[in-house]
């Protein structure tokens, strides 16, 4: 997180609201605002069959030190375009590089009644693992096969994503609706 943004607030419709944009020094809003993340997650085809890449968060960082998360994801800033806000996540926390068109859509959901996000699928297959971490955000990667991944939501990934099962059976339906698992 770069503690100079400006994150876009949404209305109770998740139509942004174009107000000037809402410090993100101050951290998640309290006051009833709704606020826009975006959520990505690497897929690929590999020698383990479907595997989903998940990042381990930096032992500096505000939120679930040391925990693993999804690939990459965040607070959308002001005036940005969700897609354009999932790429440069990507870019900001792991590296990756990717485009709006290398973006696959999987929904759109509120957590809270405070937050709206948007989820989108990359295909990572056959590309190189060059990934790297600039800001102490993310310590590391790790490629985690789909027939294991329940186990590892239980045993390592942080609380709330932990928790969020109607999250995973969405993406689970997602893979199986196209052959992939």
């Amino acid at each position: 997180m770069h503690h100079d943004e400006l994150w876009q607030l949404f209305d109770k419709t998740g139509k942004p609201e174009m107000t000037g944009g809402y410090p993100s020094s101050l951290g998640n809003p309290k006051d009833g605002s709704v606020y826009g993340a975006t959520v990505v997650f690497l897929y690929r085809h590999g020698d383990n069959g479907l595997e989903l890449l998940f990042q381990k968060r930096g032992d500096k960082v505000d939120n679930y030190p040391g925990e693993w998360d999804i690939s990459a994801g965040g607070h959308i800033n002001y005036g940005e375009l969700v897609e354009d806000a999932a790429c440069r996540e990507a870019r900001e926390e792991i590296g990756a590089e990717v485009t709006p068109a290398d973006l696959e859509f999987v929904c759109s959901a509120w957590r809270n009644l405070r937050n709206v996000y948007w989820a989108y699928c990359v295909d990572w297959t056959d590309k190189e693992d060059a990934f790297h971490f600039d800001d102490e955000e993310v310590s590391e990667v790790k490629w985690v096969p789909y027939s294991e991944l329940k186990d590892f939501l239980k045993d390592y990934v942080k609380k709330p994503l932990r928790e969020d099962e109607t999250f995973f059976k969405i993406l689970d339906g997602w893979f199986k609706d196209r052959g992939y698992c």
